[in-house]
């Protein structure tokens, strides 16, 4: 059981990625694992109302897969109403978050909260997920020492799923009102609007925006971070999921080894191709060829398009 002083940060284990990146497939596997606690859309709801995590033991019953994910189910969420409730800016999405973004009266309150999270739900590490800006020294600012895994996708994937998913703006023009997310620098948008500009790629622009994000915060917490692959998660789940436990200190639970066996990993390698043509697949490819060679790419995002 986890103890009833707030919560360290060298307990936590963050995921981040883009939107669209596979992190939902992540976060759920490794919040099956024995010592991992977790934000449940009962916090989401009811924030304030950390007992509610009694019920998250749920997700590790031998149920139907169908009835473990059904709406009403307390499954593992993102729960971005739970940290507003307790860091209140913590969703705005006009910039990325820094450690000076934290309000400092939220601190121990949420170390508070998310002790208790783990003390009804008796296990001893805390699994956050985050998709978007990367908030990593930000929440190194509220939990430091706390370690962070790195999803990424084929960008080609992501921009397809992105495109269809339909519940966010990520398509609106860079220069108009409707865009959400911040500055662009002026490089990427020379690049936005010569190769055409348009909805495909104005989501190439934000998974850009959100991998550079990813990658400047991962500079700061040197040795406390693990790129994985969506693709190689889904052909190697099993390798994939110990190189995490191995990287945060989890044992490999035996009952793990039934879980992997037991779920059925679909590769979608190609399936950007059912929404995206060969044509816009290159097209986005372009795009990130051209922003890698921009001084304020901090990192190159097609030299390796998959693992």
């Amino acid at each position: 059981m986890a103890d009833r002083a707030p919560l360290s940060g060298s307990k936590v284990i963050t995921i981040v990625g883009t939107g669209r990146c596979g992190s939902t497939l992540l976060h759920r596997l490794l919040a099956r694992h024995d010592d991992v606690g977790w934000l449940s859309t009962f916090n989401e709801v009811f924030p304030s109302q950390p007992w509610l995590s009694v019920f998250s033991g749920l997700y590790r019953s031998p149920l139907p897969s169908r009835v473990r994910h059904a709406k009403a189910f307390p499954k593992p969420f993102e729960a971005y109403r739970f940290w507003e409730h307790y860091l209140p800016g913590f969703s705005r999405r006009d910039r990325p978050l820094t450690a000076d973004d934290v309000p400092e009266e939220g601190v121990q309150p949420v170390r508070s909260a998310t002790a208790r999270i783990l003390r009804f739900q008796r296990k001893r590490r805390f699994l956050i997920k985050v998709t978007g800006w990367a908030r990593i020294a930000y929440l190194d600012r509220v939990f430091p020492n706390g370690l962070f895994v790195s999803l990424r996708r084929d960008p080609r994937a992501v921009v397809s799923s992105w495109s269809k998913a339909g519940w966010l703006d990520v398509a609106s023009p860079p220069d108009s009102e409707e865009w959400q997310w911040g500055a662009v620098p002026p490089g990427y948008y020379a690049a936005w609007r010569d190769l055409g500009g348009g909805p495909l790629l104005s989501v190439a622009l934000k998974m850009r925006l959100d991998l550079d994000d990813i990658a400047r915060n991962v500079e700061l917490v040197t040795g406390r971070s693990y790129e994985l692959w969506y693709e190689d998660l889904v052909e190697s789940p099993e390798e994939s999921l110990r190189g995490i436990c191995e990287f945060a200190g989890l044992d490999w639970p035996p009952h793990f080894d039934r879980i992997v066996a037991g779920m059925r990993f679909h590769d979608f390698t190609g399936k950007w191709r059912r929404h995206l043509s060969e044509e816009e697949g290159d097209l986005v490819l372009e795009f990130l060829r051209r922003t890698d060679e921009l001084p304020e790419s901090p990192r190159s995002l097609v030299t390796a398009v998959t693992p």
